[in-house]
């Protein structure tokens, strides 16, 4: 047959990117904020300094350019001796840079929502605005001290140490790197963010995998091709002092793997793939020196020219499908490893597998463990007799709880929730809420992340939980989020166990105005990295990824999406590839998949016994 082009759009909403880019009315670009931070936010709520008389802290950015259209200081601290009821207060906070003087008044209200004040998000930060022309590239010095008032308890990550964070007892006329916090005991950095007003430096948007053979056919089973060259044509605004790079890879399978495909390579005009090879796979990284310019990718164009080998044989068709995209998620997940013996062990001793006996659904498992979970705690809300706030440990948390010898609060109920679903192997997650904190699970029934809520009521005699659906589905935090936002409750309902109690829908509905994804959920193997007392203190912890609406990003973080993909990505199915086989009634099959603990797929053809395949 003779050589013929095909060509095909990516649709860039479809397309993965890291939390410097943002996909907007239809086209990529820098996203126009950036925040600074050497911490990771791994505190405790007795990790502190106190910056009082003539101890002083001082924290150093080194920054590659000074071109900002407005800066702020994000600082993780708290005026000493305040109440945290009252309204006003006259404590001060004394911020320098780079030898600018900036008196700052406690805030207790900073962030906004909708316009309106967000204490919760507020607590524990003070954003202090500072002059954008004060930054330098290079070392940037800021210097943070008391004005009226008490003191400041400033807080220190004890996971990183770049040296970029210095303590004074004399007032600035000396400083150390190495002993920080109230009596010298911890090595680390001081939770001193720099939110910046500018576009980022650069930023990176994936494509998913393209498969040629698909493109080239137009209906479910793809011919047989022999690729010549792909060409890769970008539809895009470049800015002066701004550029977009472009790469390549290309492999056999559907995903990606070492295995199967090439490594990324320079896009310099049409590429060759090597003739085993049906996928290909670009990436564009976003490149500005200008603060204030972004280059706008708002089309990528893959011409594929080759020969058409063997067409889909007319004897050949699907008569039944359901086969949807598999959505990725932007950002790696480190799902709870099965090898795990901590997960065994908290399978037998808390009996779970006796816990969902004899339920007839997986959903009908999630609401039995819901409800068990709740049941665990007769004080919950209560620091026990050791005053202790424990970590995500379900081991731990349990042990203490039966004995109530600890805080159990919402962040206990939904991490214990979500652990025990990982033992009797159905995924979960930790979502963080205004105010709160939930459990998402996969749902294989409903082909969807689902929000448990086993922590949210105080009552320790009735124990309520809650789900909600929307005619008769259960939701999403995310979908909860969207509800709030365009006030669309229609067909919604919250589901209680065991009786009906709380606000209404809308005000329940009203905490997921604000809220993140934790990113793994394998707790039950290592603590770290996160911050050991959720929930105890404001959450400081840099490493979630928020859901960025109409509002305004939270400052003291950096991860903030508007891509649904990175909420609601898809596991535990399988995306069906079907290819023209060599001889002309054979199809070649090709299985793609997210699955966490993934070990083989099982084939069934024609009602036979199932069989393990690659």
């Amino acid at each position: 047959m003779p050589v013929r082009t095909f060509t095909t759009f990516t649709d860039l909403t479809r397309c993965t990117y890291d939390h410097h880019i943002e996909v907007v009315d239809e086209h990529a670009r820098l996203k126009p904020r950036m925040l600074v931070a050497d911490d990771v936010g791994a505190i405790t709520s007795r990790t502190h300094d106190v910056v009082a008389d003539h101890v002083w802290a001082k924290k150093t950015f080194l920054l590659g350019f000074a071109d900002v259209k407005a800066a702020e200081v994000v600082i993780r601290t708290d005026p000493q001796g305040h109440d945290p009821a009252a309204e006003t207060t006259d404590q001060t906070l004394i911020v320098e840079i780079n030898g600018q003087t900036i008196e700052h008044e406690y805030q207790r209200e900073n962030v906004s929502f909708q316009g309106k004040p967000d204490s919760y998000w507020s607590a524990g930060w003070q954003i202090v605005p500072i002059p954008a022309k004060a930054l330098k590239a290079g070392a940037n010095d800021i210097v943070i001290r008391s004005g009226s008032g008490k003191g400041w308890r400033l807080y220190v990550d004890n996971t990183r140490h770049h040296h970029r964070s210095a303590k004074s007892i004399d007032g600035g006329k000396t400083w150390t790197t190495e002993r920080l916090g109230r009596n010298d005991f911890c090595i680390g950095e001081y939770v001193v963010r720099l939110n910046l007003h500018r576009h980022a430096p650069s930023g990176t948007i994936t494509s998913s995998p393209i498969d040629l053979a698909a493109t080239a056919g137009d209906g479910p089973i793809a011919p047989r091709i022999a690729v010549k060259s792909v060409c890769f044509t970008p539809d895009a605004t470049v800015p002066r002092g701004t550029a977009i790079s472009l790469q390549w890879r290309s492999g056999t399978t559907p995903s990606y793997g070492p295995e199967t495909w090439s490594p990324w390579q320079d896009i310099t005009g049409p590429v060759s793939l090597p003739k085993s090879h049906r996928f290909v796979q670009w990436r564009a990284t976003l490149t500005t020196a200008r603060g204030d310019a972004t280059p706008a990718l708002r089309q990528l164009e893959v011409e594929i020219s080759g020969e058409m080998t063997k067409p889909a044989h007319p004897s050949l068709r699907v008569v039944e499908a359901h086969n949807d995209d598999l959505v990725p998620g932007s950002y790696p997940f480190a799902y709870q490893l099965t090898d795990e013996p901590r997960l065994t062990i908290l399978r037998e001793r808390w009996r779970l597998d006796h816990v969902v006996a004899g339920a007839k659904t997986e959903f009908e498992k999630f609401l039995r463990l819901k409800r068990w979970t709740r049941q665990q705690w007769e004080d919950g809300w209560n620091r026990g007799t050791l005053q202790f706030v424990p970590p995500w440990d379900a081991l731990v948390v349990l042990e203490l709880a039966s004995q109530q010898l600890s805080l159990g609060m919402c962040t206990h109920y939904a991490s214990t929730f979500v652990q025990a679903c990982l033992s009797l192997g159905l995924q979960a997650r930790v979502c963080i809420i205004t105010s709160h904190c939930v459990a998402e699970v996969w749902s294989n029934e409903h082909r969807k992340w689902v929000m448990i809520d086993p922590g949210c009521d105080f009552d320790d005699g009735r124990k309520g939980t809650r789900h909600f659906e929307r005619h008769g589905v259960p939701m999403s935090a995310l979908d909860l989020h969207k509800a709030f936002v365009h006030d669309d409750f229609d067909g919604v309902a919250e589901v209680n166990d065991p009786e009906q109690f709380g606000n209404s829908v809308r005000e329940n509905a009203a905490l997921y105005r604000q809220f993140c994804t934790t990113l793994r959920n394998n707790f039950l193997t290592s603590l770290y990295p996160e911050e050991p007392e959720h929930g105890a203190v404001s959450y400081t912890y840099d490493g979630h990824v928020w859901y960025e609406s109409s509002a305004m990003p939270l400052p003291q973080f950096s991860m903030t999406s508007r891509r649904d993909g990175d909420f609601t990505w898809s596991l535990n199915q399988t995306h069906i590839s079907v290819q023209q086989g060599s001889e002309p009634h054979t199809v070649t099959v090709l299985l793609d998949t997210v699955t966490p603990n993934f070990q083989t797929y099982l084939v069934q053809t024609n009602d036979g016994t199932w069989r393990e395949s690659e």
